[in-house]
């Protein structure tokens, strides 16, 4: 607070200390047109003097009064961030039928998916979530557990059937997350 204080009064007081260092050569730079201001405005009626101050005061007033401007809120542009998310995630399916990068990149979102709804519906540390994720332990059905390992496993699905066995893990992970079983029924 006070630091704020003194940012704001150290230009006025640096600008009076430099008029007082400097008052001669201040004086008479400023001196004359002040003096002659003052004429022009004390030969001019009062009257207008103070109609001009209140339409001043009316038009400030008027200008803050409306709060700030409001600027049009454009629709979403069809190449939204989200959008933009889901065609990566729909590139990286495409290309996990053939690519061990892209199943490894797939099989961490989906083993840090898996390990937060185990934690949340088990009641276990996110750490020890992980853990059961990452060992195979859980869910313990062996389709869903085939997309979730590291990537020196993933080789044991062939690349015709990944796309099925990510299907079937999303798909028990959906179950999962709405209060069933991995598991189908």
């Amino acid at each position: 607070m006070l630091l704020k204080l003194a940012k704001v009064l150290a230009l006025p007081v640096a600008a009076v200390l430099l008029v007082l260092a400097l008052r001669g050569p201040v004086l008479a730079l400023l001196g004359e047109p002040l003096v002659q201001l003052w004429r022009l405005v004390n030969s001019v009626p009062q009257q207008f003097i103070w109609g001009l101050l209140a339409v001043l005061g009316f038009i400030v007033a008027f200008s803050l009064g409306r709060g700030p401007r409001r600027e049009r809120r454009e629709p979403a542009p069809l190449y939204s961030h989200s959008r933009t998310q889901i065609e990566r995630l729909t590139q990286l399916i495409l290309l996990g039928e053939t690519s061990l990068w892209a199943r490894d990149v797939l099989g961490r979102r989906l083993r840090g998916t898996a390990a937060g709804l185990c934690a949340l519906r088990e009641g276990i540390d996110l750490d020890q979530a992980r853990e059961e994720v990452r060992v195979g332990r859980w869910p313990g059905h062996p389709r869903v557990a085939a997309v979730l390992p590291p990537e020196s496993k993933l080789e044991a699905i062939n690349n015709q059937g990944y796309a099925d066995a990510l299907a079937h893990a999303l798909n028990a992970l959906e179950r999962y997350a709405r209060g069933g079983t991995p598991e189908p029924n």
